[in-house]
């Protein structure tokens, strides 16, 4: 399977730029105000999370997402 670098970035963004303008973000709340599927959206975290712009985190049996 071959990725696009240019996709995954643009998605990256747009992900960043929803939790930038949230305190944190569950995967299933990402899911819903992106609008990607679930391997696009693992995709863009995932290169966010490489890129240290976000960080990922647990509270009890939630996993959430912060942008630093």
């Amino acid at each position: 399977m071959a990725f696009n670098l240019d996709f995954i970035k643009q998605n990256s963004t747009m992900v960043y730029d929803l939790l930038c303008r949230s305190t944190r973000c569950t995967f299933n709340e990402l899911q819903r105000g992106c609008h990607l599927s679930n391997t696009d959206l693992c995709l863009a975290l995932a290169n966010l999370m490489r890129d240290n712009l976000i960080t990922q985190n647990r509270e009890e049996e939630e996993i959430y997402y912060v942008s630093r």
